[in-house]
């Protein structure tokens, strides 16, 4: 019996350590990704909201992300994609300009190529065509080997 229970204390210590070592040593990293882009007035903003809802929904559709249904009839584009990454896009008022904003959060296994980086790379260049960016801040924390990204930006 005393040996029956030491065996079993042990698997209880040892597997949830062990599993741990595992996850860390295959791969699991997070990510945290907030942008903040301030666009000049625009005489329809609605325009505005629509391209850049067309475009984020076109991304979603690429990245094979799927939306979620927690916000929906709400001002908030929300998706998430697999197996743990969340998306959140929203716009603000600041005095008479759009705020665009946009919030990741995620979990990959590939520390050398992070997802998601074409998708952060694309919106950024479509804001920066499409409209005069007044204020810019990006604010990219993650654990991948090649983090060359940007902590925080302000240009114009």
């Amino acid at each position: 019996m005393i040996d029956s229970f030491r065996i079993f204390f042990k698997f209880r210590i040892i597997l949830p350590i062990g599993t741990l070592f595992i996850m860390t040593s295959c791969g699991i990293y997070s990510a945290k990704y907030e942008a903040t882009y301030t666009l000049q007035n625009t005489e329809n903003n609605e325009n505005t909201r629509k391209s850049s809802i067309d475009f984020i929904n076109y991304l979603a559709g690429k990245n094979s992300l799927t939306k979620d249904s927690r916000f929906n009839n709400t001002d908030t584009l929300a998706f998430y994609g697999r197996p743990y990454h969340h998306f959140k896009f929203w716009f603000e008022q600041k005095d008479n300009n759009q705020v665009f904003r946009f919030d990741y959060w995620g979990m990959y296994g590939n520390r050398k190529k992070p997802l998601y980086r074409d998708l952060f790379k694309e919106l950024d260049d479509f804001l920066n065509i499409n409209f005069i960016i007044l204020e810019q801040s990006i604010k990219d924390e993650n654990d991948s080997k090649n983090n060359n990204d940007r902590k925080n930006t302000t240009p114009q």
